[in-house]
């Protein structure tokens, strides 16, 4: 009787920010119309959730994660998630064979919260992923122009800073077109793989105890949180310096409205003050002018 050897286990992770489809890749990949899929900046997984379907006579489980810039959690949060899922499988022997990053297309350029997941995912997979991981642009149908789309997937794939660095040690980027054959083709570049992969953090957990904070990528999240922590604390600052020039400009308008009330009152007075004196002095207005000296008189 031949020995049989059982074909290993696939485990794929879908990732990528809120709003970039993984619920959906993964609805189309298995066929499935019940998993709820979010849309516009609420995200719909909240926790881990996994999904088995065949592919290329492959039983393929797909891991579907949280997005960073989720509405109700912070990118803190999800990091803490992804950690306890991958800490745990790591302890029981199971790992993923890879990654899928899906990556939205259709924004207008590249930008700052862009590089900093793009960095932080890196850093969760290590450089010896990197061969493990398929990037697959999303939203091609909001865009202008396919030509359009190619350009943006270019720009990024020359940037080291994007997807340069993980495309030059062997990852891959495909166009997800949205369907059922498309997923599957993007799985497929995957499955061949006879042996699964060591993600950067799950080695990094098991040497310091499980501290997330003291793993490469925890530490990429705590420097970019402290970036945001310098911009508001100048922003702040910014702001106290126009409320204190804002307060002084107001004190200078008080004291000045004070002046011209008190030149008011004082106005009011004075006139006050001069019509008692003709009433109880019963003199003619020419003779008061005369003899309290406001006017002279010239005899001709």
């Amino acid at each position: 009787m031949p020995w049989y050897t059982p074909e290993p286990e696939i485990l794929i992770g879908v990732i990528g920010v809120t709003g970039a489809g993984k619920t959906t890749f993964i609805s189309k990949a298995t066929g499935r119309s019940d998993l709820v899929i979010g849309h516009g900046v609420e995200a719909c997984t909240q926790d881990i959730l996994p999904v088995t379907v065949e592919v290329g006579g492959r039983k393929v489980t797909l891991i579907d994660t949280p997005g960073f810039d989720d509405t109700y959690k912070s990118d803190a949060d999800i990091l803490q998630l992804i950690a306890n899922y991958l800490a745990t499988t790591y302890e029981q022997g199971v790992l993923l064979t890879g990654l899928i990053l899906l990556q939205p297309i259709n924004g207008n350029r590249v930008q700052g919260s862009e590089r900093k997941r793009t960095r932080l995912f890196k850093k969760v997979c290590g450089p010896d992923a990197f061969s493990r991981i398929v990037i697959a642009t999303t939203m091609w149908n909001q865009i202008q122009s396919d030509a359009l789309g190619e350009r943006r997937a270019q720009e990024r794939i020359d940037n080291a800073e994007f997807w340069g660095d993980m495309v030059e040690k062997g990852a891959k980027v495909i166009r997800h077109d949205d369907n059922k054959n498309s997923a599957h083709n993007i799985i497929m570049k995957l499955i061949h793989y006879s042996s699964p992969v060591e993600l950067q953090i799950q080695t990094e957990l098991a040497n310091n105890g499980g501290h997330v904070g003291m793993t490469s990528a925890g530490q990429q999240l705590d420097e970019d949180l402290s970036e945001l922590v310098q911009a508001l604390k100048k922003e702040i600052q910014e702001l106290q310096a126009e409320r204190i020039y804002a307060r002084q400009e107001m004190q200078e308008l008080q004291n000045r409205l004070e002046k011209f009330e008190g030149q008011r009152s004082k106005l009011w007075n004075m006139t006050a003050q001069i019509l008692p004196t003709l009433a109880t002095a019963g003199l003619g207005v020419a003779s008061f002018l005369l003899n309290s000296g406001v006017a002279t008189c010239n005899i001709l």
